[in-house]
Order: C-alpha cells, then sequence, then structure tokens
C-alpha cells in the first residue's frame, strides 16, 4: 500500500527537525571550561566572616556570588575561565520567625570601594584545573 505524503505530516516532520537542531545547537553553547574556585577573604589579617565574595566579567555578563564562611572561606563550582573583577557584599538582612528579636549586625569592616563593581581594583583570574587562593583586601 503506498501512503501518500499530506502536507500537515510533512509540517510536523519539519517541526520535529528543526526542534531537534535548535536543541544541539542550544546544548552546544554550554560547553564552555569551567572550574572550582575557592579561597579565603580578609582584610588587614582578619578573615571577612560576613558578606558575600562577589565575581564579575561585565563584557560577557558573567557573575557568580558566594557566602562567606564564619573563617572567610567561600567556594564556588562551575565559574566560566576568564579574568573577574571582584568585590565584597555586606551581608543581606534576613527574616527572623515571629517573636525573634533581631541581633546586632558585626560591623562590616570591607571599604566602601572593594562593595562596588564599578570601582573595586580587586581581581581573580580563573584558570583550569585547582583555583585556590587567597583574597587580602588592601586599605
Amino acid at each position: 500500500m503506498i501512503r501518500s505524503l499530506s502536507y500537515s505530516n510533512f509540517r510536523r516532520g519539519s517541526c520535529v527537525f528543526v526542534l531537534t537542531g535548535c536543541f544541539l545547537v542550544l546544548a552546544g553553547c554550554g560547553d564552555k571550561p569551567t572550574a572550582t574556585v575557592a579561597g579565603k577573604v580578609s582584610y588587614k589579617g582578619q578573615p571577612v566572616t560576613s558578606g558575600s565574595v562577589n565575581l564579575i566579567m561585565p563584557d560577557k555578563g558573567l557573575g557568580y556570588d558566594a557566602k562567606l564562611g564564619s573563617s572567610g572561606t567561600f567556594s564556588i563550582d562551575k565559574v566560566e575561565l576568564g579574568k573577574y573583577k571582584v568585590y565584597i557584599l555586606p551581608p543581606q538582612m534576613e527574616q527572623l520567625p515571629p517573636g525573634k528579636a533581631p541581633t546586632k549586625p558585626e560591623p562590616f569592616v570591607v571599604p566602601k570601594k572593594y562593595q562596588e563593581q564599578t570601582t573595586t581594583t580587586l581581581e581573580y583570574e580563573v584558570k583550569a584545573g585547582k583555583n585556590d587562593r587567597a583574597i587580602d583586601i588592601p586599605d
């Protein structure tokens, strides 16, 4: 039995072909090399124990961030390789459960210059392999 190819079957087949091609193209876009970035942030020899470290590459629109731990440490997975500007943000106010009184926040010691992506002079180059480096904030 010979079946004729109808317009609707042709159109359906074309859509599947086009969608498959788009999927393959998009899947290939995310194959850029990445690395894990880890380190410790300090100011005047003391760890910065609150806030977050932020890496930004403005020309590519890339940005990554991580909360700082109690010893000033951080870790960020799957960071695209390249040169980043680094800035440190103060901790964000968190919503407390009803009835819990807020505690006095620790003073944030990082100079204002290093809290903004437009004024920071800190840089971090992410390379293939291990990226474990201290970030010492100057005065």
